[in-house]
């Protein structure tokens, strides 16, 4: 019974990858990176959220740096997933060299 799970498991899986692997572009724009911008959206307003709250102007200094490191981390780790993802299509449509 454990080998007939693992089987269906295993081919549901390789289903899912492939469909994914022909689409990998589209799923990880339209669906990781806006939840990702979503979850980095609701931590930075909640530094935000702290700092006003703080008389310290270094809680405000510093909640704006995070907000901007965690903003320019994020804008270059989507363009660099991005180009990967765009180079990964191109490499599969290209004809082989003989």
């Amino acid at each position: 019974m454990n080998e007939d799970i693992k089987n269906v498991v295993t081919n549901a899986l390789e289903e899912v990858f492939e469909e994914l692997k022909d689409n990998a572009l589209d799923f990880v724009e339209n669906t990781v990176f806006p939840y990702a911008d979503a979850a980095i959206d609701d931590f930075e307003a909640a530094q935000t959220a702290e700092a006003e709250q703080s008389a310290s102007g270094w809680v405000k200094i510093r909640a704006k740096l995070i907000n901007t490191g965690i903003d320019l981390i994020w804008s270059v780790t989507k363009k660099v997933v991005t180009k990967i993802l765009e180079k990964a299509a191109d490499d599969e449509t290209a004809p082989a060299a003989q």
